[in-house]
């Protein structure tokens, strides 16, 4: 008989870098997401800004499922910010 086996936290990190306006745009999109540290960094070049989005759950699924969450709030909000400007 096999013993079980226990798995750790899973965690992944997406970075998303661009212009400072469109930044604070999606930032707000995703800000009190309470599955994911959200990190708006400016010291970029220039008027460039970035996001780094750490995402951390007990399994694959769940962090899958936030990622997905994320992301469809992220497309959102560019898509509504490309129009706009």
């Amino acid at each position: 008989m096999r013993a079980a086996v226990t798995m750790g936290e899973v965690e992944t990190e997406m970075v998303w870098v661009g212009d400072l306006a469109k930044a604070e745009t999606l930032l707000s999109a995703i800000e009190g997401h309470d599955s994911a540290d959200i990190e708006l960094v400016t010291e970029c070049d220039g008027e460039q800004a970035g996001l780094r989005i750490l995402v951390k759950g007990n399994d694959l699924r769940e962090v899958r499922e936030q990622v997905d969450s994320l992301l469809a709030a992220l497309a959102s909000a560019e898509a509504k910010y490309d129009s706009n400007n």
